[in-house]
């Protein structure tokens, strides 16, 4: 399995929902945390700086600064990453730039492309650290694993492994892509649990036509998919047309953008509902993602299950908003 791969599996096993009854969400150009939350947050921003408690953080952005203490876990990916403060449970960063500065209760995944662990930071379980450089002043009380081309090490740890990256260019170009496709898939994450916050209405009565005629679903999310792309060519070669193919356009896009979103909280209803989890609309939605994104990168069969997935959602998404029908809102579903 490669570091990516790894970082993937790590993030989503994450993101698993844990004893939480409620959710926070901020965007905007610039997300400002100035007051205690006693909620999980999602933030997202050019910049995110956390300057008062919160229970838990997922940020994306360009600059992340975390400065107040967290008491769960800390997901976060951006340009510049910095924690100036305690997080109690773990952490996982993935950016340009990750400089921890301060203490973590439980485990530390870090993919960077510098990494500074600085004198004031201390990491209460294990560390695994990758990048192109790495300094490492800290205190690691368990295992430090390091990949990278340049290590410094003047801290401590229980036990110390360094595996000394020469990757090729083409590696280089393939760790970038991956390394795009995670940040990709948390962006999808984000997207999904926004929609579900703002907009769970429309959300889950497309989500709901998923479960109701699965095969259907799919056959007609291809058609969609298929004659989308020929009438939009069509009506743009007229040029007349062309306005409307725009539209065509948006629509197809928004569709396929949410189609797997869509699935992925049909996919987490139904796995709650045979194990009997009392879960809400947004832990479900993770469930399934997680479970969907992992699947989707196995070898062949992955790709398989992205198209029949993108499929099915897109078809739900077309028989939704067509007005062929409409699924009852409540649905037997606990709402956020």
């Amino acid at each position: 399995m490669t570091r990516s791969s790894v970082l993937l599996l790590v993030l989503f096993v994450l993101l698993l929902p844990c004893a939480v009854h409620a959710l926070v969400t901020e965007t905007n150009d610039q997300v400002l945390l100035n007051q205690p939350i006693d909620d999980d947050v999602i933030a997202a921003g050019g910049k995110v700086a956390v300057n008062a408690p919160v229970r838990s953080l997922i940020a994306a952005g360009g600059e992340i600064e975390i400065n107040a203490p967290v008491e769960g876990d800390v997901i976060a990916a951006g340009g510049t990453i910095t924690l100036n403060a305690p997080v109690t449970g773990k952490v996982l960063l993935a950016g340009g730039l990750v400089t921890l500065n301060s203490s973590v209760g439980r485990n530390v995944l870090i993919h960077a492309g510098e990494v500074n662990i600085t004198s004031a930071a201390t990491v209460g379980a294990d560390a695994l650290v990758s990048g192109g450089r790495v300094f490492h002043h800290g205190d690691v009380k368990g295992n430090l694993t390091v990949s990278s081309e340049d290590f410094t090490s003047a801290g401590t740890s229980r036990h110390l492994s360094y595996t000394r990256d020469s990757a090729s260019l083409g590696e280089r170009m393939l760790g970038l892509v991956s390394f795009a496709l995670i940040l990709f898939s948390l962006g999808m994450a984000i997207l999904g649990l926004l929609a579900i916050r703002f907009a769970p209405v429309p959300y889950m009565a497309v989500e709901a036509r998923v479960r109701s005629r699965p095969l259907v679903n799919v056959l007609a999310g291809l058609g969609g998919i298929l004659g989308a792309i020929v009438l939009g060519v069509l009506l743009a070669i007229t040029v007349v047309g062309l306005p409307l193919a725009i539209c065509i356009v948006v629509v197809l896009v928004a569709g396929l953008l949410f189609a797997t979103l869509f699935v992925s909280s049909s996919l987490g209803y139904v796995i709650g509902r045979r194990l009997r989890w009392k879960t809400k609309a947004w832990q479900q939605f993770v469930i399934g993602f997680v479970i969907l994104q992992i699947a989707f990168r196995i070898p062949y069969i992955g790709l398989v299950l992205l198209a029949i997935s993108v499929c099915l959602g897109f078809g739900a998404f077309l028989f939704e908003f067509s007005g062929s029908g409409f699924i009852p809102e409540n649905n037997g579903r606990t709402r956020m």
